[in-house]
């Protein structure tokens, strides 16, 4: 779990991760033979905390396809992404990992939509992840905007804002 904050932390340190685009990366296990594809957007609003997590927080959307053991001529591009997962840059969910939580999201100028959620399972309080990622990442795919809210640590509910297109899932 942390592995996957690591990944989006230093991808936003350096600079790749940009509004209204979807980035994607991939790891290869040389040792296992496995490979993982990522697929990530960062929100276009910031939101400000109190300290000590003030400046400003952005909310990175993860798509990750599971570990895979590619067959013969298989290119890690093609992988699916299967599990969805939010990272908070600078704050803290009130989610746990033991009674889990939930966000509401709204797509285009649809109903809004409630996910639950689980908190990671190493007790990290910047990621939560979807406990129906298919159906998150369907609408991911089929719509152009999204108002995602959560719950946040001494800060009550908090709205983040993405343009969705450019996410590519085939290939």
């Amino acid at each position: 779990m942390k592995k996957v904050a690591f990944l989006v932390l230093g991808m936003m340190i350096s600079g790749v991760a940009v509004s209204a685009e979807w980035h994607t990366s991939y790891k290869n296990d040389e040792m296992r033979g496995t490979a993982q594809k990522f697929s990530q957007t960062e929100s276009d609003n910031a939101v400000d905390f109190d300290f000590p997590y003030n400046g400003g927080s952005k909310l990175t959307i993860v798509l990750r396809s599971k570990k895979t053991e590619l067959k013969a001529g298989q290119k890690p591009e093609s992988l699916p992404l299967t599990e969805a997962i939010i990272v908070i840059s600078k704050g803290q969910f009130s989610c746990n990992s033991y009674d889990g939580c939930h966000v509401s999201a709204k797509f285009d100028d649809g109903k809004i939509q409630r996910y639950a959620m689980s908190g990671a399972a190493d007790g990290s309080s910047d990621v939560i992840f979807f406990d129906n990622s298919s159906s998150f990442i369907k609408n991911l795919k089929t719509h152009k905007k999204l108002i995602l809210e959560a719950d946040f640590f001494q800060s009550g509910s908090r709205q983040f804002k993405y343009d969705l297109t450019g996410l590519k899932t085939e290939k």
